[in-house]
């Protein structure tokens, strides 16, 4: 269907994409690149949307930032979704949060696909222990909980049921998911973006590698867990 849609253009654009080359683009090869992106728009579900290999999870680089902001990119770099936090808040309030004994606020981001339609809803409740996620009609999709330590984190379906698990390594960089029957199936990295930018901004960045076969909600909670990661573990550098 994707090579229906477009044609000669869409091939020479993936090509040209995986041959890392970064020349400026022509009318043609941003023609192809925009039809590219309403074909994954008209797809019509989040897992669709998210029916890939690879995939990248990342923050613009801000000094200080008012609002959290995810974009998720394939592996040839088209935008999949964007998970955008539906308040604005102020520095000030930010580092009333953060004082020692302060228990962390709730937090809410819309998740929205590459034409702005609304794929989910991801609500971090008070204390970060637990986010819920509700599909675009409210009924709910699924839940990442922690668990016992900031490296252990339960993935539960609609019904609270457990459909996986996260384990991360001592630095808090790497973590492996597993499925309910303990074999993995998918690993989420975090990759240096550079002492700077790692200390000073919020260009957090993150590679989502799934193993497939991975159904759903499973394959959802996976790529939305290294937006739950970053708001669990990372939220500190927003007060820069």
């Amino acid at each position: 269907m994707l090579d229906e849609l477009l044609g000669s253009r869409g091939d020479q654009a993936r090509r040209r994409i995986a041959a890392g080359d970064s020349s400026p683009e022509g009318p043609a090869q941003v023609s192809a690149r925009c039809s590219w992106a309403v074909f994954l728009a008209i797809l019509g579900s989040v897992s669709d949307v998210f029916n890939f290999p690879v995939l990248r999870v990342e923050q613009p680089r801000k000094m200080l930032p008012a609002q959290v902001r995810y974009e998720i990119f394939n592996a040839e770099n088209v935008l999949l979704a964007v998970a955008a936090e539906t308040d604005v808040r102020s520095r000030r309030k930010a580092l009333q949060a953060a004082r020692p004994g302060a228990v962390p606020p709730a937090r809410s981001l819309v998740v929205s696909g590459a034409d702005g339609a609304l794929l989910l809803t991801v609500d971090q409740q008070e204390g970060k222990r637990l986010t819920l996620m509700r599909r675009p009609d409210g009924e709910p999709m699924g839940a990442i909980r922690a668990e016992r330590t900031t490296r252990h984190y339960a993935l539960l379906d609609a019904e609270d049921r457990r459909v996986g698990a996260i384990t991360g390594d001592l630095s808090l960089r790497r973590f492996t998911v597993a499925d309910d029957q303990g074999k993995r199936v998918a690993v989420v990295n975090k990759k240096w973006a550079g002492l700077m930018a790692e200390m000073l901004t919020t260009a957090d960045r993150y590679t989502v590698e799934i193993s497939d076969p991975v159904p759903e909600p499973l394959r959802t909670l996976v790529v939305m867990s290294a937006v739950v990661l970053d708001l669990t573990l990372h939220e500190f550098k927003d007060l820069v």
